[in-house]
Formats: structure tokens, C-alpha cells, sequence
């Protein structure tokens, strides 16, 4: 198998800055200001966000195949790919997708309860012709946004209507080398303009994706590839701007999204009023959506389920003279709800087939000017949970700007998240073990605490004309981790494991979730971007993470989360209508395999990947792309159900047309 050595691009990035001194050296150039709307309750400038916070334009989403965001999130400082058993899911800081908040427009996105072994569905329910920007902040966003945001959160951004009609229409082909492997496509579109002229406005946007399964013996292990992925989604939404002072929105989007056979249908819906007074501003949305399953979580039968959620959110910022405060008072309902009716009641013999659950918060933020150079933000969120009580969460955040170019960030920050609708019900209940008649069973726990953690980061930042660096260092102590791993089909063995609570009448054990005393995670990421010369453009990004389990006798590492990661990218404009890019990826090893003993732990070794691409303007309208994906062909096969696969070299051609 051919590899490349991880260490040769750790040098390239380190050494890099040798090659930036030029552009160091040249006349610096206002910077340019940047909005952003994730990391506070208000809108703020980049250089003062009150978080570790990382952008991702609709031109970085363009320059190569994206089937989901999974394909470019993993280029960003403190995020990484899980691939556990090739199901590629998000982590920030080395907390998985479950500790990571999505949002599309600032509105929640949760499959949990439909796919409650993990999914990679939340990444793409957007199409990527619609996506204005990305914004992930890494690190807890409790005090704004409650539960589920721990590690951090990814806030997917669509295109605004102009005062114009716009569109765009797209269409992606990915071919591979080995025929064994299954090829991709994808095709796109979006519009959006003025029904009225400065007061009525639609969008609307869709696509349609493909990537077929690889051949049953694309591993000489006989472990399965990836499998068939079919997506699809047609979403529109409708504005009303009746004075300069308010807007009103109401929108409707549907996807269907059917991974290695199994289908997930949502359906979501909005409607919200955004003001702007002289007093402040003011928000109020109102939203949900449904999500079938329609096949079920066990392979090989049809158990379908619906979850459908509710959410009602309401913010008022109030700008204040006394030291140059922005006042942010705001609230929240949710409401939560699963029809299951092969899953819940299973186990107790209950007669309803239906759990639910709700919520409510109050927050609030306060942004403090300390002269011209120092601010600090201080916000709390108490929230009420049905089943868990009241949980404040507070934070406080430093940002001083020592110079026009230089910003020192850092704060600490207190998170919770409470467990699923399924974890903490004694209704709800599935098979588990690799069998759904000889493996063993697992259930809810109305015992569980809520997980809860500490965190810490510290950070500088540097945004010159041509060239930008940024180091941040980070810790996170989470206590109360709720966990499943700890069963086993073997019933002479089940009675010695701490979650076990008896035995089927069929005799296959029963487990449920626990919570784990303690898991750490800390590191450093940092980031270095620069204009060698101009039409020529570099950016490297690093992160170490060292992510373990305390809770045992011994300290374990966790999983799919290499100590090293990192990318490098080069952009040259090579002619006034051509644009050339190249980029690398390299991780470190990994484990793939931890037993609570800590013997026999299986390690994954490292790799690196590289990519070659071109862009070519072949008029004002219409652009074309294409370009090879894993240049060095860097694969492995997947050997064990815990292992993942390395996509071999491919190819891609892809054509935008604008109007």
C-alpha cells in the first residue's frame, strides 16, 4: 500500500512562514471587516466574536466535489472526520457529532431520534448551491444555545434575494480509477429575487445527488465499502419587507436523504419577524419539522419511525450608552416527540408507542466596551428540562485587540447537555450486538444525569493585509458522558458488566446507558494563511488533540481522533480567467479500537492525501472545473468492521452556469 509520510507536511507548514516573509514585508492595507451571527446574540464583527470562530465562503464550497459538508468541514483548525465503520461524521475539539449544534439560518437540525445509532445526515440537508457561508464556532455555545452544543457549532448559512433576479445552475460527475469503486454525481440549482420590487422576495433551491455503492469486493477482507447514497431536496422561502424597519419570512423545505439503504424523509417550516428600532432590534421565529425513517435502525427489516419537533425562540438587543453594552434578553420552547411503534414500550410492555419530551430557556448576553481596545462578554442560559430540572450555563469572554492587527481572545464557559429523547426513557428500547435475534438489547435509563463540562481556550490572532496567523489553545472536561459501549451478547459475561439490568426471556442480555465519570480533551489548533505574490495565495491549518477516557483504573484514548491533523492549500490565478489550487491533508495515527480493559487496542496508521484543480471562467456565466482527488492514490482497504475505507484516486468535471 503506498503512503505518504505524515511528518513531510508537518514540515511544509511548519517552514512555511520562511516562504511569507515577502509578503510580511509589504505595505499593509485596511483590513476588511467581516459580520458574523453565530458566535453572540447579536451581529458582531470577526475580529471582536467572543469565540474561536471559522468561516467557510460559497466559493471555497465550489472549488471542488461536495456531496456534504462533511467533504470540506474537515479543513478547518480543531475540526475533524470521524469514519467509524466509513460513517464520516463530524467532531470539534474532539467531541463527536453529538456534541456538535447544527444549524441551518440559526434554526436547529436533530436526526438523533430517528437514527439513533449515529447517522451522517445532519451535514446535508442543504444543498450547496444555496449556501452563502458557513460559520463554525469551536467550543461550548451553551449560554446561547443549550443542550447539544458542548463542542461547538456549525451555523450553514443560505443565500439572501437581491434586488435582482439571480441564479445558478450546477452539475458535478466523480469518476474512480478502480472500478470497484462507486462513481458520483450531482445536480444543482438556485434562484432567488424581487416578486416586488424592495418588498417582496422568493427563493427558491434544490438538488439531486448519486454516489453508487462500491462492488461487495472492493476489500480483499470481505468488509463492505461504502455503501449507495441517494439525496435530494427542494426548499423555498418567501420574504416580506414592508418598511425598512421590519421583515418577515415563512419557508418550506423538503429532502430525502437514503444512505447504504436506509431512507430518511424530513420535512421542515419557518416562519419569523426581524426588526430594527431605535431602541434595538428584536427576533422572533417560529419552527419545526418532521423526519421519517422509513426503513427503521435494524438491517435487513422495515421498522419505520417519525420524530417531529416544535421551536419557538424570541431575542431583544438592546445597544446601551453605559459603556458601550449591547443588553441581549432572550427565550426559547422545544418540543420534542417520537412515534416508534416497534421500539417504544418494547421492553416494559407499555401500550403507548409515542415519547415526547420539552423544554424552556431564558439567556442572556451582555457585550461590554472597556475602552477601545478590551471587550468582555458575559452571558448565562437557565434551562428548565422536563425530566433533568433546571441547568444554568455561564460564560465569560475576553477579546483585546493589543494592536489594528493583533487580538487576544480567551475565556471559560460551562455547558450541559441532556440526554435524548431515547437514552433517558424506560419505554424505549433495540436490539444491539450485531444481531437482532442472537446479540443482546439495549435500553433507556430515566437515571441518567445530564453530561456536563468545563472549558477553557486561549488565543491569538494576527490579520495583516497579506498575510492573517491564529493559535488557540483549548481544554474541555466532560463529566457524566453518557455511553453504550459496554455490552455484550456473551450471557455468562453480561452479569459482570455495570449497565447490565437482566435477561430477555429469549436469553439475550439487557444493557443500558451509563453515565462515564470523565473524558478530557485538549490541544492546540492554529492557522496560517497568506498572498505570496499576487494571483498566489497559501493557507495551512494544524491541530494536535489529546482526547482521552479518565472515568477507568486507566486512562484510554478515544477513537477515530488523531493527535495530529492538518491541511495546505495553494490558489494561483495563472491567467486573468484560469485558477489553479492544490491541497493536502495528513493525519496522524488513530485508534479504531478501544476495549474498556485496554488490551488489544487496534490503531489506525497514519496518511496523507493530496488534490490537484483547475477552475476556468469560460465566459462571464458559465464556469468549469475539474481536477484529481487523492493524487497519489494513497488507499487502504478496510479490515475490520471498526476500520474505514480511504477513497482511491478519482476524477472530477464539474460545469456552473450563472444567470
Amino acid at each position: 500500500m503506498k503512503r505518504f509520510v505524515p511528518a513531510a507536511l508537518t514540515v511544509a507548514l511548519t517552514a512555511l512562514p520562511a516562504f511569507l516573509l515577502p509578503a510580511v514585508a509589504a505595505p499593509d492595507a485596511e483590513p476588511v471587516e467581516v459580520i458574523v451571527v453565530t458566535a453572540a446574540a447579536s451581529d458582531t464583527l470577526l475580529a471582536d466574536a467572543p469565540a474561536s470562530i471559522s468561516i467557510i465562503d460559497h466559493e471555497q464550497l465550489t472549488q471542488s466535489p461536495v456531496r456534504d459538508l462533511t467533504d470540506i468541514l474537515g479543513t478547518v483548525e480543531g475540526v475533524t472526520i470521524s469514519n467509524s465503520g466509513n460513517l464520516r461524521t463530524v467532531q470539534i475539539r474532539g467531541l463527536d457529532s453529538a456534541y456538535v449544534l447544527k444549524l441551518i439560518d440559526g434554526r436547529r437540525v436533530d436526526s438523533t431520534s430517528s437514527v439513533f445509532r449515529g447517522n451522517d445526515y445532519d451535514t446535508g440537508w442543504v444543498p450547496v448551491e444555496a449556501i452563502e457561508r458557513i460559520e463554525i464556532v469551536r467550543g461550548p455555545m451553551s449560554s446561547l444555545y443549550g443542550s447539544d452544543a458542548i463542542g461547538g457549532v456549525i451555523n450553514i448559512i443560505t443565500r439572501k434575494g437581491t434586488d435582482q433576479w439571480q441564479g445558478s445552475a450546477s452539475a458535478d460527475y466523480t469518476a474512480h480509477e478502480d472500478s470497484a469503486e462507486g462513481d458520483s454525481y450531482k445536480l444543482g440549482f438556485y434562484a432567488g429575487g424581487p416578486l416586488i420590487k424592495d418588498r417582496l422576495g422568493f427563493k427558491i433551491y434544490g438538488s439531486s445527488d448519486r454516489r453508487q455503492p462500491d462492488s461487495p469486493d472492493v476489500n480483499d477482507s470481505g468488509q463492505a465499502g461504502f455503501g449507495e447514497q441517494r439525496n435530494s431536496a427542494v426548499n423555498s422561502d418567501l420574504s416580506w419587507t414592508p418598511n425598512d424597519a421590519n421583515e418577515v419570512q415563512i419557508g418550506i423545505d423538503s429532502s430525502e436523504r437514503e444512505h447504504s439503504g436506509q431512507q430518511l424523509s424530513r420535512l421542515g417550516w419557518f416562519a419569523s419577524h426581524n426588526g430594527s428600532y431605535d431602541f434595538g432590534s428584536t427576533s422572533l421565529r417560529a419552527y419545526g419539522d418532521q423526519t421519517d425513517n422509513d426503513t427503521g435502525n435494524i438491517s435487513g427489516e422495515i421498522h419505520p419511525n417519525r420524530s417531529t419537533t416544535y421551536n419557538l425562540e424570541g431575542l431583544l438587543s438592546l445597544p446601551l450608552e453605559l459603556a458601550s453594552q449591547t443588553l441581549s434578553l432572550g427565550g426559547d420552547y422545544r418540543y420534542q416527540e417520537l412515534k416508534d411503534p416497534n421500539h417504544v414500550g418494547a421492553f416494559t410492555g407499555s401500550g403507548s408507542d409515542t415519547i415526547d419530551v420539552d423544554q424552556y430557556a431564558l439567556f442572556i448576553e451582555d457585550q461590554i466596551g472597556l475602552g477601545d481596545d478590551l471587550l468582555l462578554t458575559l452571558g448565562t442560559r437557565l434551562d428548565d428540562h422536563q425530566h433533568y430540572g433546571s441547568h444554568n450555563s455561564p460564560r465569560a469572554y475576553l477579546v483585546y485587540h493589543l494592536s489594528d492587527r493583533l487580538t487576544l481572545k480567551g475565556g471559560y464557559a460551562e455547558a450541559f447537555r441532556a440526554p435524548t429523547l431515547l437514552q433517558n426513557s424506560p419505554s424505549w428500547g433495540s436490539v444491539s450486538c450485531g444481531s437482532a435475534t442472537a446479540g443482546c438489547y439495549i435500553v433507556g435509563n430515566p437515571d441518567l444525569d445530564p453530561e456536563t463540562s468545563d472549558s477553557f481556550e486561549f488565543g491569538a490572532q494576527f490579520d495583516g493585509a497579506q498575510w492573517q496567523a491564529g493559535l488557540t489553545l483549548f481544554r474541555t472536561d466532560l463529566k457524566d458522558m453518557i455511553d453504550i459501549s459496554s455490552r455484550t451478547k456473551d450471557p455468562a459475561l453480561a452479569p459482570s458488566y455495570p449497565n447490565f439490568v437482566g435477561f430477555l426471556a429469549d436469553g439475550r442480555p439487557v444493557f443500558e446507558y451509563q453515565n462515564l465519570n470523565k473524558v478530557r480533551t485538549q490541544g492546540v489548533e492554529s492557522r496560517l494563511a497568506a498572498d505570496l505574490q499576487p494571483g498566489l495565495s497559501a493557507n495551512a491549518t494544524y491541530t494536535y488533540l489529546d482526547a482521552k477516557n479518565l472515568s477507568g483504573a486507566v486512562d484510554l484514548p478515544l477513537t477515530y481522533r488523531p493527535r495530529h491533523s492538518g491541511t495546505l492549500s495553494l490558489d494561483w490565478l495563472a491567467l486573468t480567467d484560469l485558477t489553479l489550487n492544490a491541497k493536502g491533508r495528513f493525519y496522524s495515527d488513530q485508534y479504531i479500537s478501544v476495549p474498556a480493559s485496554g488490551l488489544n487496542m487496534v490503531k489506525k496508521a497514519g496518511y496523507s492525501t493530496f488534490d490537484l484543480g483547475a477552475s476556468y471562467d469560460w465566459s462571464d456565466n458559465l464556469t468549469l472545473r475539474g481536477g484529481v482527488l487523492n493524487l497519489a492514490d494513497i488507499n487502504d482497504d478496510r479490515a475490520t468492521s471498526s476500520d474505514f475505507d480511504i477513497e482511491g484516486r478519482r476524477y472530477y468535471l464539474s460545469l456552473t452556469q450563472r444567470f
